[in-house]
């Protein structure tokens, strides 16, 4: 499949090579479009039956879907929806590491936690606890990292 630029992640593939699934879920209101194409999303634990963006710390705690691939539409007083691409096999996607100095052979293969400062979502690579982004690939070069996102719905 061809990589899918979005914000800050973006599709490079599926664990098993099948072509992702794109479905919209809800998105509870409280503020308008929480939600950008190329965030990482998980289960709203506070709303049942809606997501949320994945926040600073998200781990193996958190129960993840997949990467956005619209802005959601929610408002400050009216629920909204957004579309999601996901991988029962697990979604290959593609970001930037929180330290790049720090991409090295040894992260290979561990599973490790999400950042996000500013609002920008990046892999915190050296985070091993309660780790759930399974690192496949880096490019210290360009300073990227492939993590494969489990789908756990």
């Amino acid at each position: 499949m061809a990589e899918q630029f979005t914000g800050d992640f973006h599709v490079v593939g599926t664990r098993d090579g099948s072509e992702p699934i794109t479905a919209e879920f809800n998105v509870y209101q409280g503020a308008a479009a929480t939600v950008a194409a190329g965030d990482l999303v998980a289960v709203n634990g506070s709303q049942a039956g809606y997501i949320i963006k994945a926040a600073d710390g998200y781990s193996s705690d958190n129960t993840w879907v997949g990467m956005a691939v619209s802005a959601s539409t929610e408002g400050v007083s009216t629920n909204g929806t957004v579309q999601v691409m996901y991988s029962p096999a697990g979604l290959i996607v593609r970001g930037v590491p929180t330290t790049p100095g720090s991409l090295a052979v040894t992260i290979l293969n561990t599973a490790v936690t999400l950042d996000v400062n500013g609002g920008v979502q990046t892999v915190d690579e050296t985070d091993t606890t309660k780790g759930v982004l399974r690192v496949v690939r880096y490019d210290s070069t360009n300073s990227t990292i492939d993590v494969d996102v489990p789908f756990q719905l």
